[in-house]
């Protein structure tokens, strides 16, 4: 929402920002992860280098238990934010300027219009990219297959990797297919709940 908000201004650069923003959507999860795994690296790592600066040590990234479920957060934030945010810009660029103009002539400001006009006329496209992200975050595995493994310690399992793993490396296909089911029915049933609950918050013109 913050990088849509970004991107809806008429400034100098923000042509410029609209295309900086999507490249990393265009960038192979290989390709991003490889990337991610230097820049989080606890050795020569850019992140780690820049906290150095400050006289301080950073984390090792991809393999302590705790920071490394952050770290593969991290890398599909940077992948994904484009995306998301080119979506609710294209809703922003759909709403009618005489909402705006109303809100302005019964005085009030931007918080205030972004919070009464703004968020309500949004929210399907903020619910259409809610059910997406979540069933793309369900379907977690390369960032996860190329950076960590699995590991450590299985801190980076997640249902597809789990999937692979005993499909491809162990050769269970009977538990590869009952976990496939049961990401379906989890996938399945959260997305009927939130059909369910959109009707309390989301608003379609009629």
């Amino acid at each position: 929402m913050v990088i849509a908000l970004i991107l809806n201004t008429e400034k100098k650069f923000t042509g410029v920002m609209r295309v900086l923003f999507y490249i990393p959507v265009l960038t192979s999860w290989v390709a991003a992860s490889l990337i991610w795994k230097w820049v989080l690296s606890s050795q020569y790592g850019v992140i780690n280098s820049i906290i150095g600066i400050f006289g301080m040590k950073g984390p090792d990234w991809l393999t302590n238990r705790f920071w490394a479920m952050p770290g593969i957060v991290l890398a599909s934030v940077w992948k994904d934010m484009g995306y998301y945010g080119l979506y609710i810009f294209g809703g922003l660029r759909g709403i009618d300027p005489t909402y705006y103009e109303a809100a302005k002539v019964d005085g009030a400001g931007k918080f205030r219009t972004l919070i009464s006009v703004t968020m309500p006329l949004l929210s399907p496209t903020l619910f259409y990219c809610l059910i997406m992200s979540l069933i793309n975050a369900f379907q977690l595995f390369p960032q996860v297959l190329i950076m960590t493994e699995g590991g450590p310690n299985g801190a980076t399992q997640v249902m597809v990797e789990r999937i692979y793993t005993y499909a491809f490396s162990y050769f269970k296909m009977g538990y590869a297919a009952a976990y496939s089911w049961l990401l379906f029915l989890i996938i399945l049933i959260l997305t009927l709940i939130q059909l369910k609950v959109q009707k309390v918050w989301v608003h379609y013109e009629s």
